[in-house]
């Protein structure tokens, strides 16, 4: 049995490879902000139709909230992280850690010490990128395109109706190497890409980088390139209040 497990492996990605939908990189910037806007566009339309005195049911709502989390080391915490939860958007919680449901694993080991943060996002504003790249080991960009990527979510950013608004940007990390070590550079990561949309005009206040490291990986080390490159992805949500 164990002969196909590399078969099935390569199976599944390539199913959500292939209906995963067009790439968000495909996204013009009119349908970037209306991703980000999430439940809070939605919120708008139903104000104009309460204004027309019309009730609206949706037949499956949609969740308007959604509770992520990761383990930290009770160490230390990134500065970003630490700012986040004097402003209470963040929780923190003293607890140990917990065996890991991914393919990777937390970078704190299974009942050690660790700091749990807590946060709420609009699932419905979820936007994945899988195409800003970095140099090996690195947190600068691996070329002009992944500049590019970050340059058009500025844009989007930078919209009006976007101006109240709060965002997380998750860096995510594939299965290879150190637990540890990969949460690090993911958190570099997330880091460098709020300062250059800071470069870039958007309010950096606005934005929180989260280091994800390989708790989110969906496939195991050993995997072939196609599968890993996509785990090393950015994910986007917008922050409840």
């Amino acid at each position: 049995m164990k002969t196909y497990e590399p078969f099935f492996a390569s199976l599944i990605a390539l199913v959500l490879v292939l209906f995963s939908g067009p790439g968000s990189a495909q996204d013009s910037t009119e349908e970037l902000i209306k991703k980000l806007r999430g439940q809070a566009g939605k919120e708008k339309a139903d104000e104009g139709f309460k204004t027309r005195g019309l009730v609206t049911r949706s037949i499956s709502q949609a969740p308007t909230s959604e509770t992520r989390s990761l383990y930290f080391s009770a160490r230390g915490l990134p500065a970003a992280i630490q700012i986040a939860a004097d402003e209470d958007t963040v929780k923190l919680t003293k607890t140990t850690a917990k065996k890991s449901e991914s393919a990777g694993d937390h970078s704190v080991k299974a009942g050690d010490e660790a700091i749990e943060v807590q946060y709420s996002v609009d699932p419905e504003s979820k936007v994945t990128k899988d195409n800003i790249l970095f140099r090996r080991g690195s947190a600068e960009f691996a070329d002009e395109g992944s500049f590019q990527v970050v340059s058009q979510l500025a844009e989007a950013l930078r919209d009006p109706s976007l101006a109240e608004l709060n965002y997380v940007i998750e860096g995510h990390a594939s299965a290879e190497g150190s637990a540890y070590a990969n949460q690090v550079l993911s958190q570099q990561r997330a880091e460098r890409i709020v300062n250059v949309l800071s470069s870039l005009g958007v309010n950096v206040a606005r934005l929180l980088p989260l280091g994800f490291g390989e708790t989110q990986a969906r496939f195991p080390a050993h995997s072939e390139e196609f599968m890993l490159k996509q785990d090393r992805r950015v994910l986007i949500f917008r922050l409840d209040d």
